[in-house]
């Protein structure tokens, strides 16, 4: 299912057409980012919707629109078990190095974020006023982000999206890709409609389905003898 991972923007399924547009204009530099005290991207929506994934191909396409290589990421697991304050020491030592890229910026990736008190978070928060880091923060829970720090970021919605025809699109996509056996639109509807934007349960579904789809020698039909 790992092969199944998408690699750029155009092969993500987004929600909506303005989230896509939002994150297009940001990498071609439409919208200045970082900039206006906001470094950050909260992605936020349901589980298996893609939001980590697609946090590390923003960072390397990000690094890429400066004529760059794959950005070097430090991935900062949220997860309440370490204490804010040896979180922040640990992000000071590496902010406070040389970035050895074409934007000059450091790259980091806060995983379910909302793992952290609010106490917690408000520090983070106070940790992110600057302009030499990108940051892209997940959550399942965004109502249990803190509002200032909320305030920080673009907003980008990662829930299932209305439009099954995406899904559809993508699933086709994929079977090309990987010469798998094509399925019908209905077949493929259906994977999409199921699966609910949890690309996990849509991925082993379509793998699943196309496995099955083989082709096999033709069944002789039963000859009816008349007498």
């Amino acid at each position: 299912m790992s092969n199944f991972t998408p690699s750029s923007t155009a092969e993500m399924v987004f929600s909506n057409a303005e989230t896509k547009q939002l994150l297009v204009d940001i990498l071609q530099h439409n919208i200045s980012f970082p900039s206006n005290g906001r470094n950050t991207l909260l992605l936020y929506g349901s589980f298996g919707s893609g939001k980590t994934t697609y946090a590390n191909i923003f960072f390397n396409e990000y690094e890429k629109s400066y004529n760059g290589s794959t950005a070097l990421v430090e991935n900062v697991f949220v997860d309440g078990s370490e204490g804010i304050a040896k979180t922040i020491d640990r992000l000071n030592n590496i902010a406070s190095l040389i970035p050895f890229n074409h934007s000059n910026k450091h790259y980091f990736l806060f995983d379910e974020v909302d793992g952290y008190k609010t106490v917690q978070q408000q520090r983070l928060k106070s940790w992110m006023n600057r302009e030499h880091i990108v940051c892209v923060m997940t959550t399942n829970h965004i109502q249990r982000i803190d509002k200032g720090l909320r305030s920080r970021c673009f907003e980008v919605e990662f829930n299932a999206s209305t439009n099954m025809y995406d899904y559809v699109q993508r699933m086709k996509q994929i079977i090309q890709q990987y010469k798998m056996p094509m399925l019908s639109d209905e077949s493929l509807y259906q994977i999409a409609e199921r699966g609910k934007g949890d690309w996990r349960d849509i991925c082993s579904s379509l793998q699943r389905v196309c496995s099955g789809v083989v082709d096999k020698p033709p069944t002789k039909p039963k000859l009816t003898i008349v007498s």
